[in-house]
């Protein structure tokens, strides 16, 4: 009786991993300090800590029949801030792959990011960051299986409410002003009454139907990986009276032993909603592996959006360098230089960083 119990216990402990097995965890941590080298502000100034954390669950369940569900949370941690990146769960199968939840689109998380080759987390010249739409809440997306190298996807996402309609206040009892004064017309006083309207508000889009579609096709044979997008995003999302944003784009990149060839270029029309927003801007680079160490060096133009997303005029310039030396296969010292020129101030900023990164 008790050899059985110690039998059936040992059993138990031996086959509780495999209930795990499927869960992997992953991510990496990243420790940068940057000297920033602008001077017309005084927060950047100086040399500054820049700290990131990667956290990434995957789990995965064999369904039989040739089909899987798979599900990713992924967390991330900058500078003592926390926020959610990837939430998903979906189905692969011979059909392709479905997914559902928190995700990026295909324009930003597979064509615009082929122009990540730098080993810096903190410095960054990827083009098209004022007009992309980052990761969208209640996405929908399928990947069709590869043919011969082809595959396309189609997604659907359901941005998150961005604002609703003009707000109104209503006072009574106003002293002090009467109808034929300048604070009486501009408020719009009638008798004892005053009604202020929010003029900062928008009639914005505030359902939960889908805002916005991604269309995107991509071969890969040999070394070499193409993939174009289309994306529109309702014009309701941004406001009443505005126009539908579209950006199409396109990434190429080419692996010849250890070196790997880049590019990306981008084309906006009515960016944020706005008919004159159209935009455009492109990026080259190339990354070589020698031995520990892989060099990049890269080079973007794009036309200068201001901070508010609206486009301004010239063009921004920006090139960088960087260079990884693996100690491990987990674990590299970072040094990274970015040289910047904004368009339309024609003013420089040259920022310089180092980092230590690991990878589990």
């Amino acid at each position: 009786m008790k050899k059985t119990l110690i039998a059936a216990s040992v059993a138990a402990l031996v086959a509780a991993p495999a209930a795990f097995a499927d869960v992997k965890i992953g991510g990496n941590v990243i420790q940068e300090f940057v000297s920033d080298g602008d001077d017309t502000g005084t927060s950047e100034d100086g040399l500054e800590s820049k700290a990131a954390v990667d956290l990434v669950f995957s789990v995965s369940e064999d369904l039989g029949n040739g089909m899987s569900a798979f599900a990713k949370i992924h967390t991330l941690r900058d500078n003592g801030g926390s926020g959610n990146a990837d939430q998903v769960v979906g189905l692969k199968g011979d059909f392709g792959t479905v997914v559902v939840g928190r995700m990026e689109d295909f324009s930003e998380g597979k064509v615009a990011a082929m122009a990540a080759n730098d080993a810096s987390d903190a410095l960054s010249i990827e083009p098209n960051g004022a007009y992309n739409t980052g990761r969208n809440e209640g996405g929908m997306a399928y990947v069709s299986p590869s043919f011969n190298g082809l595959t396309f996807g189609v997604a659907g996402y359901a941005l998150p409410n961005m604002g609703s309609s003009a707000t109104v206040t209503t006072i009574t009892a106003v002293s002090g002003l009467s109808s034929n004064t300048a604070s009486a017309q501009t408020i719009g006083i009638s008798g004892s009454t005053a009604t202020l309207t929010n003029q900062d508000s928008s009639a914005k889009d505030a359902d939960a139907n889908i805002d916005a579609t991604d269309i995107m096709i991509e071969y890969s044979n040999a070394g070499l990986t193409v993939r174009v997008a289309r994306e529109n995003v309702d014009s309701k999302v941004y406001g009443a009276s505005l126009e539908d944003q579209t950006t199409e784009s396109i990434g190429v990149s080419y692996k010849m032993g250890d070196l790997t060839l880049s590019g990306y270029a981008f084309d906006v029309d009515n960016g944020k909603g706005v008919s004159t927003n159209d935009t455009d801007g492109y990026f080259v680079g190339a990354k070589m592996a020698m031995g520990a160490n892989t060099f990049a060096i890269s080079y973007a133009e794009e036309d200068d959006v201001s901070s508010a997303g609206t486009k301004e005029s010239g063009q921004d310039k920006n090139m960088m360098v960087s260079v990884n030396h693996a100690l491990s296969k987990r674990t590299s010292i970072t040094a990274a230089f970015e040289q910047n020129e904004d368009g339309s101030t024609s003013a420089d900023n040259d920022r310089w960083a180092v980092g230590l990164k690991h990878v589990f």
